[in-house]
């Protein structure tokens, strides 16, 4: 009686019809009961055993055939059902981007299965060659890390090749920070502006360019001088709104076109594509504030309650709707130019960098800076949200101090 073979095992046989050696695996039973096989072929005898072991070692870690799924294919699953359902759209957009843009034009055509380590620190070296910096290579190999680690998941491959390469280095880079002259010349320009309390806070807790965007009325309690970080403005992406062909190539001049929202993310919808998320940390954080801020805040939102502010902003545009960020960036040239500060290259992300510099400069411990900025850098310890108080009140009057002198 023939010796049947389990699932997983094989067999080697030569087709003479053919002249191909073909190596046969059972790989269960189809719907009907009977035997699926899968099989590889080479002409050479050693070949076919060589594809057939590959085979069966695909079977053994993984329970199936991995397939042949290319790069290509198992991206755009990949960015389409995995990353942007549950990404805020600008990780998702960065995404998409470094893979559109990098990946797939080197390895895009290759089975999953097959990409080496070579294959990556190829397109590290195009990277270098063209000009990018280590921190662009370390976010294409964090990129391809996530795809191929949910390729392992998905038991498309057997490893996640990422693991098989050292990761690039990001190099320490030199952020742009404002003089003690000119933040003191820009904080005399911002009280004379109407949104002058947006900078004020914005060089005093180093607030980013979303949150600041994004702040509510409620983010201010005069009573107990608090600022708290609750929402992070941003714009998200578009999909089509109906199932099937649709005759807009974007899904932007879709007629049905829906927002894309984070699954379960906590979000309130304001104008056209710009939501309120949660801020980077997904989670508030509340600070206090000199009483210079707190004078600021309170003529500012007396001064506000007699404007349009449907959306119940901090800091609206003069028709109450949101402000996006080429229009930040704007009226912050704009102030820069009425403190006599060159403007060349400096960005909004400049007040962020200058507020984290001068707390470190009137001898704040990082983990307080943590607290007020939202910061957690590689050498702050975690967890920083539960600083005291007043330590936070402490760092607040010594940069209060310092810029006095």
């Amino acid at each position: 009686m023939p010796r049947i073979r389990k699932s997983g095992e094989g067999g080697l046989y030569h087709d003479e019809k053919r002249d191909l050696w073909i190596g046969v695996v059972d790989v269960g039973l189809n719907d009907n009961g009977g035997r699926k096989q899968k099989r590889v072929s080479s002409r050479s005898q050693s070949k076919a055993r060589d594809k057939l072991r590959a085979l069966q070692t695909e079977i053994d870690s993984t329970g199936s055939p991995l397939g042949n799924k290319t790069v290509a294919a198992w991206s755009e699953y990949w960015l389409a059902n995995i990353c942007e359902p549950k990404m805020k759209p600008q990780p998702f957009r960065t995404y998409r981007s470094y893979t559109n843009n990098w990946i797939l034009p080197a390895i895009g055509r290759k089975n999953l299965k097959e990409v080496r380590p070579s294959d990556l620190r190829a397109i590290y070296d195009k990277m270098k060659a063209k000009g990018l910096s280590s921190a662009s290579q370390l976010k294409a190999h964090n990129v391809m890390s996530s795809m191929f680690e949910a390729a392992r998941f998905e038991r498309l491959v057997t490893a996640n090749v990422t693991k098989d390469i050292h990761r690039p280095k990001a190099g320490k880079t030199t952020r742009g920070t404002l003089s003690p002259e000119e933040t003191l010349r820009i904080l005399q320009a911002a009280a004379s502006r109407p949104d002058g309390s947006k900078w004020l806070v914005s060089l005093y807790a180093g607030i980013r360019q979303g949150e600041r965007l994004g702040a509510t009325i409620d983010s201010v309690d005069l009573q107990a001088g608090l600022f708290t970080v609750r929402w992070n403005m941003v714009e998200a992406n578009y999909k089509h709104g109906h199932e099937g062909e649709c005759s807009a190539k974007s899904a932007g001049r879709c007629p049905t076109k829906q927002l894309i929202i984070p699954d379960g993310m906590e979000h309130r919808i304001l104008k056209g594509r710009f939501i309120l998320l949660p801020p980077k940390s997904n989670e508030a954080r509340t600070f206090p504030l000199p009483q210079s801020l707190l004078t600021a805040l309170e003529q500012h939102l007396a001064e506000l309650s007699l404007r349009p502010n449907p959306y119940g902003l901090l800091w609206p545009d003069s028709d109450g709707m949101p402000i996006d960020s080429r229009h930040d960036q704007q009226q912050w040239k704009a102030l820069l130019a009425d403190a006599q500060v060159a403007a060349e290259g400096v960005t909004t992300h400049w007040a962020r960098h200058t507020a984290i510099s001068d707390f470190t400069a009137a001898g704040v411990p990082d983990r307080t800076i943590g607290e007020v900025v939202g910061h957690k850098s590689p050498g702050v310890t975690g967890n920083y949200q539960h600083v005291s108080s007043k330590d936070a009140v402490d760092a607040m009057q010594k940069l209060s101090d310092r810029r006095a002198e």
